[in-house]
């Protein structure tokens, strides 16, 4: 992350994962082993705090389903309830690829230099171990990541 007085640029790792949104869960666990070879997955409903929806306090939920091949974890995503960007995504996409992740440390700096650049976060929240944030940039939505050891699922 490099900031001047006359631009901001953000330069992030290697991307750690890619979000898939789906509205049967299970059903794509079954395509993903099928098709790819990807599994086991490690299915969990991650019990979030400080849960923010594109500026407001929201109470959202998920299923999250996980495989790990390589250095690349799938992440699968399935909405419980509440408003979500991944429910936004599906009404105008349907299911699909949604974002990269990416493992930072220090979210606050990186949340600070995405305002600079004029983009807010658009979903956030917080589990033991993890902090997390989506951006929405002009060609890609990016997940930041802020976690310990104790927030690593596979």
């Amino acid at each position: 992350m490099e900031n001047n007085a006359s631009s901001v640029v953000l330069t992030l790792p290697e991307p750690s994962h890619v979000g898939y949104v789906t509205r049967d869960i299970e059903k794509t666990m079954a395509d993903f082993e099928q098709y790819f070879g990807l599994g086991p997955f490690k299915e969990m409903i991650p019990d979030y705090f400080n849960k923010k929806y594109r500026g407001e306090p929201e109470d959202f939920s998920f299923r999250l389903a996980f495989a790990r091949a390589g250095h690349m974890v799938y992440e699968l995503i399935e909405v419980i309830g509440g408003r979500t960007i991944y429910e936004d995504f599906m009404k105008v996409h349907g299911e699909g690829m949604h974002h990269l992740g990416y493992e930072i440390s220090d979210l606050a700096a990186w949340i600070e230099s995405y305002r600079k650049t004029g983009i807010a976060p658009i979903m956030s929240g917080e589990r033991k171990g993890l902090k997390w944030a989506y951006f929405e940039t002009p060609h890609i939505v990016a997940e930041l990541l802020e976690r310990t050891a104790e927030g690593v699922v596979v």
